[in-house]
């Protein structure tokens, strides 16, 4: 399904970084995105990028004005947001633990 999303870490050492997916950016797909099954739950770019071969770098969330999902982490910790219908405004869908949102999806 294309249900398109950003995913953006944060990280005091490295800065903000964003990644775009097309397809999956439902909460389910996301929680599948975030986890790895060796490693356990993802909380940086670089990680995510190896095991995602469909996310690419992007500018910031706003770069894909036609995103349904914001996912936002900083450390262990996930914001999500979904669009209102078409507008430019968001609401919160989940703010948690990466681990939380990821068994909470999955």
């Amino acid at each position: 399904m294309a249900t398109r999303a950003t995913y953006q870490f944060k990280n005091q050492w490295s800065g903000t970084h964003t990644v775009y997916i097309h397809h999956d950016g439902y909460p389910e797909g996301a929680a599948a995105y975030l986890n790895n099954d060796e490693l356990g739950p993802i909380h940086n770019v670089n990680t995510f990028l190896r095991n995602n071969l469909k996310a690419e770098l992007t500018e910031s969330h706003e770069s894909h004005g036609d995103t349904q999902f914001r996912y936002n982490m900083e450390g262990s910790h996930i914001l999500v947001e979904e669009r209102i219908g078409f507008t430019d405004e968001w609401s919160v869908n989940f703010k948690g633990s990466i681990n939380h949102f990821i068994n909470e999806w999955t």
